[in-house]
């Protein structure tokens, strides 16, 4: 089968730079929010500790919660410098606590999909020279298979939220989303991209993305899976550049291996 687009220099993706931390500050501080309600009471109860030992003001009974060495021990009571250890060993202990809480975020199964995430928003943003491919059926895996093993720089567009999971555990640079969304296909980089492949497995889906992705980007290069001829010739005449019929490309290929046995009878 000849080339139907030349294939691009591979280019390795850029080291990481800004990341979007939404999702991953959401996280931390659902994980955080029984340790800093109980700090902050553990905090008020010490500062009215201080308040009743030393007869200080709320600022200065604070300030000696979050500055121990800040209390002249010369001039205070011995049960002040026992209860200000017991403060000291107590901030100590919050602070592990605050810290184990950050790191399961980033360690645990969570986390490690919130740091895939955040890798895949990064590489999305930078990509370029790229081929968009719209949906992960049989055909979309084997080219998905094929771009991969010639390296050429790809999106992958998917519905399913499962499936979508599972490619960013791969690695694959995808997006969840519906491609006959405007946004969805400006989030794969429409406008940065060198082609898109339609490989869904509904023609009426594949029309209107290729008529979408036409208006959005004339440039670009637009090959679409058809699974009937009069969608085909829709697709031709709305700017498709190349139409593949899968059952037709089957029986041709089929047709022509029979001919090259034949010869040899």
């Amino acid at each position: 089968m000849h080339q139907l687009f030349p294939a691009p220099p591979f280019r390795a993706a850029p080291m990481l730079g800004w990341f979007r931390f939404d999702r991953a500050l959401m996280i931390i501080l659902r994980r955080l929010v029984v340790p800093v309600l109980l700090f902050a009471t553990f905090a008020l109860t010490c500062a009215f500790v201080y308040q009743r030992l030393e007869h200080l003001r709320f600022t200065d009974a604070i300030f000696w919660v979050s500055h121990p060495h800040a209390i002249d021990y010369l001039k205070t009571r011995s049960s002040t410098k026992w209860f200000s250890t017991f403060v000291s060993f107590g901030v100590f202990a919050f602070e592990i606590w605050f810290a184990e809480r950050i790191l399961l975020t980033f360690m645990g199964h969570q986390g490690r999909e919130v740091w895939k995430s955040m890798l895949n928003e990064m590489n999305l943003e930078r990509v370029r020279d790229h081929f968009i491919v719209c949906g992960y059926g049989q055909v979309g895996r084997t080219l998905i298979g094929n771009l991969a093993a010639a390296k050429i720089p790809f999106v992958l567009i998917e519905t399913n939220e499962g499936l979508y999971r599972q490619l960013l555990q791969e690695g694959v640079l995808a997006i969840q989303g519906d491609a006959k969304r405007h946004s969805v296909l400006e989030e794969a980089g429409i406008m940065r991209a060198r082609g898109i492949c339609v490989v869904i497995d509904n023609d009426a889906d594949n029309l209107y993305i290729t008529i979408t992705a036409k208006a959005m980007n004339p440039k670009l290069r637009i090959l679409t899976r058809a699974g009937q001829e009069r969608y085909a010739q829709a697709m031709r005449t709305s700017g498709a550049d190349e139409v593949i019929i899968p059952e037709y490309e089957g029986g041709k290929l089929a047709s022509q291996l029979i001919q090259k046995y034949a010869a040899t009878l």
